[in-house]
């Protein structure tokens, strides 16, 4: 039966339950606009979901304004004490349904939801309890929370056990057969041929006078490209011969297997943080790299699609470096985002 909570409580316990829900919903819609304003959404929630969650903050704030405005008129309505009339408690709120007997059994007219506890309790304790779980968020974004992604760890054990690419991935393999495109003499008797391989790409040879010859792959400009791009068509026969050959330029965290070879990752959010995926692009240099784990890295590489080791039929997307000048390291002022959508 709907009931009012004015005559059920002493007007101090009432008007300290409103104002304590007042402030704190004021807050979290506070929070909830400021974490679209500093775009601190990205590092827990997709983009798609960056407009409602402003939507709902101004919601809340609007509502938090109309209930503060309803709580200022119903004090504003406490009278002092009718000495005449013994029911009447001290600052009791004057209605229309007032009886002037609240929680008193048996007497005339007495509201029955007044006399009992109407299925809740108003005990001060309980909303102080409760007023410490909603401020929580609160706390957290003072405290400048969230501001990254997963740590660099909890990043280390999403990426699992990682081989290094072997004699598949070796470019002398794939000279035999490939076309030669040009060929160049210098004066000190270097021999320099550019081949045309079967996967699309073109590799360079260098050959010095008693030496073996050296091998590089020919990259082009590159356009930036996304990981899941590659990723999934690292499961397409037909994409795959679309995407070798072709320069790619990526960004993501560097992850070390050996002096030539590294994993670039990054983790793709499709919700928000807890479900995101670990996307990877194995990286093959001509030379060592020298980089740390976790360095966020820049990087520049021919497309290519080699078979996972002791796997037939799956492929893992590389990308093949000219030069080693072609990893560059992100400053972290100038990391665009953690995540890719």
């Amino acid at each position: 039966m709907p009931h009012s909570h004015a005559g059920c409580q002493s007007p101090r316990d009432y008007f300290t339950e409103q104002l304590l829900t007042i402030f704190v919903c004021g807050g979290l819609g506070f929070v909830a606009i400021q974490l679209y304003r500093s775009d601190m959404l990205r590092h827990i929630l997709a983009p798609q979901f960056h407009l409602p969650v402003l939507i709902g903050g101004i919601v809340v704030f609007v509502l938090v304004l109309l209930r503060a405005i309803t709580v200022w008129r119903e004090a504003g309505e406490l009278v002092p004490v009718d000495s005449n009339d013994p029911t009447c408690r001290e600052n009791h709120v004057h209605t229309a349904s007032c009886n002037h007997l609240p929680g008193l059994p048996g007497a005339p007219n007495t509201d029955e939801n007044l006399v009992d506890d109407h299925g809740h309790s108003h005990d001060m304790s309980w909303v102080f309890a409760r007023m410490l779980i909603l401020v929580f968020p609160i706390t957290l974004y003072f405290l400048g929370i969230p501001n990254t992604g997963l740590s660099a760890d909890a990043q280390r054990a999403a990426l699992g056990n990682e081989v290094e690419l072997q004699s598949s991935a070796d470019l002398a393999q794939l000279a035999p057969t490939a076309t030669v495109k040009s060929v160049e003499e210098k004066p000190d008797g270097t021999l320099v041929r550019v081949l045309q391989t079967d996967k699309g790409f073109q590799i360079r040879e260098v050959t010095e006078k008693n030496k073996p010859p050296v091998y590089s792959v020919v990259a082009q400009a590159g356009i930036e490209m996304r990981f899941n791009d590659l990723t999934e068509a690292a499961f397409s026969e037909d994409k795959r011969r679309s995407y070798a050959g072709s320069t790619a330029i990526l960004e993501g965290r560097f992850n070390p297997l050996s002096d030539k070879q590294f994993t670039l990752f990054r983790q793709k959010m499709t919700c928000c943080g807890q479900d995101s995926v670990m996307l990877k692009v194995r990286i093959i240099s001509p030379q060592v790299v020298s980089r740390n784990y976790f360095d966020w890295v820049r990087v520049k590489g021919v497309i290519d699609f080699v078979k996972a080791p002791g796997a037939e039929e799956r492929y893992v997307p590389v990308l093949r470096l000219q030069d080693v000048t072609d990893v560059t390291l992100i400053p972290k002022d100038q990391i665009k985002n953690e995540y890719e959508f």
